[in-house]
């Protein structure tokens, strides 16, 4: 650019020599000052000299009460972009643009839920935030430089303008002269001879010109597409990220329910225990029963605190993947009920080629990049590209085989909670009536209990494999 700027001026100077020495100045009608845009939208003043300013265009006023400049650039997150570029720091720019108050506000209080996890994650879990910022540092250099540069490119363009004008306005007034000849500083040269030189100066400053527009157009376009390189380049995270946190959540749940049946027995076998010491007492039962009693109290009450323990973990875990602190109070929200009709109208070989194209582990594997340019090395690549497509379109045969075995247990599910149903009612009229003891009302209400919990946890399970096989389309899916 520095060559660019020496050859305007030398151009500038030898207009102002041609205007100079014929004791003429470029007659330029005078105009009010108004806002331009030149042929990339790039917004100007046009001086009533006819010249541009790019430098001194005024904001515009935004919805918020704000303003921006007319020639900001945002990016595809709708972030603006400035010296400092993005953040995904909350606490410092405060709702993200874009992002509505509502859904700002859900996400700031202490409840999870299932639809919240994918923006938790973008905005505040530390491993995404910190490859964002990573990345978007090597932006801001690029943002920074072009701050720069277009300042610099914007005075280059004013004065190739002037430039243009100037010799424009001299070959007019050359053209005008009468006779064959101009005088040049005290000598007489062919007016061709002085038109020829004007052209040719013309020619090399809207030659200049060009290359500026083009270099300020080139940049533009990479830094306006700037933001969204860096969401594509880290999407393959942020969804690992995102399916991973989901499939933390769905094993929580699972804990949860358990933890419930559990609940429940220790509950139901505390009042066996306390019962039977009073049979025992009344030699109406016997020691070894009320034993066997304590001894089942005392087992489910330790599987409580295992669960106790683990969910803690889970929800910690959790916690801090969606930018929490780990000693925060948070509420897991119970997940929506999975698409029991998800498989249907689908067409699965559409779904594998999908999954299996957009697979990481088989894009590293077809990279040229990642081989030798020989022919060994060409073969070799399509060896290792054709083994893991292999392997992934065997991975996705697993995940669709599993999610429609799931769909199966889903719907025996609702049998087996009718059953339940049925049985926790006939166990109480049968105690009721002592037709049975409570004992066996005991065993009877475990088994209800039983059913419930395996149909919740079939549910979770159907979610979790419609959640697999959606992933796996979107290139989340182990294929080791």
């Amino acid at each position: 650019m520095k060559l660019i700027g020496k050859k305007n001026n030398l151009i500038r100077i030898t207009a102002a020599a041609f205007a100079v020495s014929l004791g003429l100045f470029p007659m330029v009608n005078a105009r009010a000052e108004s806002i331009e845009k030149d042929e990339f939208g790039v917004a100007y003043v046009l001086k009533d000299d006819g010249s541009r300013d790019y430098n001194n265009v005024p904001a515009l006023p935004t919805d918020d009460g704000n303003s921006i400049s007319q020639n900001t650039i945002i990016d595809s997150d709708r972030h603006e972009i400035g010296v400092n570029g993005p953040t995904r720091d909350q606490s410092t720019i405060g709702i993200p643009d874009g992002m509505s108050k509502e859904t700002y506000a859900a996400l700031s209080d202490n409840v999870i839920n299932w639809s919240e996890i994918p923006d938790l994650v973008e905005y505040r879990n530390p491993t995404y935030v910190k490859y964002y910022r990573q990345a978007d540092q090597s932006i801001e250099t690029m943002r920074t430089a072009y701050d720069e540069f277009s300042s610099q490119m914007h005075e280059q363009l004013t004065s190739l303008d002037e430039t243009i004008d100037g010799l424009k306005a001299s070959e007019q007034l050359i053209a005008k002269v009468p006779g064959d000849t101009v005088n040049m500083n005290g000598t007489e040269v062919s007016k061709d001879t002085a038109l020829e030189g004007l052209k040719s100066g013309l020619a090399s400053a809207k030659a200049g010109k060009n290359s500026i527009i083009s270099a300020i157009t080139s940049t533009r376009s990479s830094i306006y597409y700037a933001g969204n390189t860096v969401n594509n380049a880290l999407s393959p995270v942020r969804n690992q990220l995102v399916s991973t946190v989901e499939t933390l959540v769905i094993s929580y749940k699972t804990l949860e329910v358990n933890r419930s049946l559990v609940s429940e027995q220790t509950e139901l076998y505390k009042s066996l225990y306390n019962m039977n010491q009073g049979l025992e007492q009344q030699s109406l039962s016997t020691a070894a029963v009320t034993q066997s009693y304590y001894n089942q109290l005392k087992t489910a009450e330790k599987t409580l605190s295992d669960l106790d323990a683990g969910m803690a973990k889970l929800k910690k875990n959790i916690a801090l993947q969606c930018g929490y602190d780990a000693s925060a109070d948070i509420t897991i929200a119970d997940i929506p009920d999975p698409d029991v009709h998800y498989l249907d109208g689908r067409n699965y070989e559409a779904d594998k080629k999908l999954a299996v194209d957009g697979n990481s582990s088989v894009i590293a594997a077809g990279k040229l990049s990642n081989y030798t340019y020989s022919s060994d090395g060409m073969k070799n690549r399509a060896l290792g590209e054709n083994e893991a497509r292999g392997k992934a379109s065997a991975a996705m045969d697993a995940l669709h085989n599993e999610l429609k075995r799931q769909l199966i247990l889903a719907d025996q599910s609702e049998t087996a909670l009718k059953k339940a149903e049925l049985s926790e009612n006939s166990a109480k009229i049968k105690l009721d009536m002592g037709m049975v003891g409570n004992s066996e009302y005991a065993g009877l209400k475990m088994q209800a209990l039983s059913y419930k919990a395996t149909a919740k946890i079939n549910r979770l399970n159907l979610m979790q494999a419609v959640n697999n096989y959606k992933w796996a389309m979107s290139g989340v899916m182990s294929i080791t």
